[in-house]
């Protein structure tokens, strides 16, 4: 029987092995291109805290081992260039420039390189401020809102990212992650895309992923679909929208995100995504417009683009912070 004929879930095995070999050539090629976008000095100074989180989580969680191999290098990279600009210990002046340096610490101490003076210097800085100078609200007395003309979604978002990384740092920024998620039923339940005319979708899925990000550490763990339902809900039931938007940076978060759910890599849904991944590949390995004028869309679509279509090198979570399981589900 030739292996052309042998079949996996309906599927040639060759076609699956082809469709695999795609994605990561893909991924190869996506992350070059992210490291050749860092090495723009402007794009560097604004976005050096993203290209080492990019690096190092597809270094951490990918099965992949060239994959593995080549985004610790690059990571390597950016955290000696990173660490080497620091010449002067900051003045801290504010939250955001707290939160900004303990961002980099952290992420550049994952790939071996520490600086402890700077981190003593930071620690002490982080105790200044409130919750509410860092995350825009009193998180430890009430709900994200919106403000600074930020939806409340905007606001949540960037503060689960923040209470994370906090946390993470071993230093909270203002309040403890366990703590920010008792906001958690104030953002819910979750409107769709409404035909186009719901303004904030766009936030709201973002908060939607970088809710399971915090909680998966950043595609690390599997998620349980029944302890995030209306996460896990708003995400399937709204997969098809980032297509009618043609926004292939949503689109990478949605697939990432619903793959920490379990979703099979032989729903329809799924082998369309990819494939429409795989076909919108720019020849210098971005996705998205290349005329772009943002720096930020264009190294971030790539970087949701590598997370949708990479395999995982998954691990199950057992202990969960408070205000996630439900009562009574196991």
């Amino acid at each position: 029987m030739s292996s052309v004929s042998v079949r996996s879930q309906g599927r040639p095995l060759v076609s699956i092995r082809a469709a695999q070999s795609a994605r990561r050539l893909a991924c190869l090629r996506g992350l070059r291109f992210i490291h050749q976008h860092s090495l723009d000095e402007q794009n560097f100074e604004d976005w050096s805290g993203d290209y080492l989180w990019c690096f190092y989580c597809v270094a951490s969680t990918s099965r992949d081992a060239e994959l593995k191999s080549l985004s610790w290098e690059l990571g390597r990279h950016c955290a000696r260039r990173w660490m080497a600009s620091q010449n002067a210990l900051p003045e801290l002046a504010d939250a955001g420039e707290v939160a900004y340096y303990v961002s980099l610490l952290h992420s550049v101490r994952l790939f071996g390189i520490d600086n402890p003076r700077l981190c003593r210097c930071v620690r002490r800085g982080v105790r200044r401020f409130t919750a509410r100078e860092y995350l825009g609200f009193d998180a430890l007395r009430e709900p994200p809102t919106a403000s600074n003309g930020q939806s409340r979604y905007d606001v949540w978002c960037d503060a689960l990212v923040l209470a994370y990384t906090g946390e993470v740092f071993g230093t909270p920024l203002g309040v403890r992650y366990s703590e920010l998620l008792r906001w958690l039923p104030e953002v819910r339940p979750y409107r769709g895309a409404e035909g186009g005319t719901n303004p904030e979708f766009r936030d709201i899925a973002f908060a939607v992923t970088h809710l399971v990000y915090t909680l998966n550490d950043y595609s690390r763990y599997r998620l349980p679909p029944q302890w995030l339902p209306q996460e896990f809900e708003f995400l399937r039931s709204n997969l098809n929208e980032p297509f009618v938007a043609g926004d292939l940076e949503l689109l990478g978060e949605f697939l990432d995100s619903l793959r920490s759910f379990g979703m099979a890599e032989n729903d329809p849904a799924f082998l369309n995504a990819i494939e429409h991944l795989l076909s919108s590949q720019n020849p210098d390995g971005s996705w998205g417009d290349i005329h772009e004028p943002d720096p930020h869309i264009r190294y971030h679509a790539a970087w949701t683009a590598i997370d949708a279509l990479r395999d995982y090198d998954w691990r199950e979570r057992t202990l969960w912070p408070a205000g996630v399981k439900p009562d009574g589900v196991r």
